[in-house]
């Protein structure tokens, strides 16, 4: 899956779901998608947030797409994101995270996003263990198909599930030629995990994790 910055619950279900999680960070970036973007709640209401980046293109990989650190809306993100939480139960545990993921300033979106992700799910205690494609060594092809094959042989597993919104481009029988089983998970929420934490109990959270379909 392309590493998302901060995702939402479904995001984390999908992470918890599965044995290995591969950062699928060697493909295009995708304008007007999800890796930069998320939404938190603002004064009430939803807010659209984005991490500002340098010359993004849908013909750049996401490992080479730099942040803007130049940007004031790093800052105000921040800023934005500490007072619309200060009164919120869990901010004392969370916003350190928050800071944390921002005092790295790595220079790619795919190294912030990876690390969002990690952060989130060490704090709720998810096992999963994470490899990042293009660190991966995996074989590639012209085969959209055929490449995330790769990886799974690569890895040992048998059995690859991706988020819902995949129907779109998988069929089931195209993995199974290669004896692969294919699900889509079918998630919850639509916040970003940092209102979810801000909001809900660890515990609680875990459990919230579970909440989702196989199809």
């Amino acid at each position: 899956m392309q590493p998302y910055f901060c995702p939402y619950l479904g995001y984390f279900q999908l992470v918890a779901a599965v044995d290995t999680f591969v950062f699928y960070d060697d493909v295009n970036f995708i304008k007007g998608g999800w890796i930069n973007r998320n939404r938190i709640m603002s004064n009430g209401r939803e807010f659209l947030f984005t991490i500002p980046l340098t010359d993004a293109s849908s013909f750049r990989l996401i490992r080479d797409t730099q942040v803007n650190w130049r940007s004031k809306d790093v800052d105000k993100f921040v800023t934005n994101v500490r007072l619309s939480y200060k009164k919120a139960p869990f901010y004392n545990d969370v916003m350190p995270i928050v800071d944390a993921i921002f005092a790295a300033r790595p220079d790619t979106i795919s190294q912030l996003a990876i690390d969002s992700v990690i952060r989130f799910s060490q704090y709720l205690g998810i096992a999963t263990k994470f490899k990042v494609s293009s660190e991966g060594g995996y074989a590639r092809t012209d085969d959209r198909v055929q490449n995330l094959v790769n990886i799974l042989a690569a890895e040992g597993g048998d059995h690859y599930i991706n988020p819902i919104g995949g129907q779109e481009l998988y069929a089931q029988e195209d993995f199974a030629r290669h004896g692969v089983q294919l699900n889509f998970l079918k998630g919850t929420g639509s916040l970003s995990i940092i209102d979810v934490c801000m909001n809900t109990a660890p515990g609680d959270v875990k459990e919230m994790l579970k909440n989702y379909t196989l199809i």
